[in-house]
């Protein structure tokens, strides 16, 4: 099964402290960039300036 179709980019963030996703890994998107952060929960993914710099950088490329 192809879990990144067309040709978008796709990209995700995980923590592994965070208590919302569980198991942590799950995350993961076969073809995606893939991105292991600090140890930040749920809700600091959003709110973490590097997670905003990875996101912009991706978006910027």
């Amino acid at each position: 099964m192809d879990e990144t179709p067309g040709s978008v980019r796709y990209a995700t963030w995980w923590s592994a402290c965070d208590e919302i996703i569980n198991p942590d890994r799950s995350v993961l998107l076969t073809g995606a960039v893939n991105t292991q952060t600090t140890c930040l929960s749920h809700s600091q993914l959003y709110q973490s300036s590097a997670v905003y710099a990875q996101v912009r950088d991706l978006i910027h490329r």
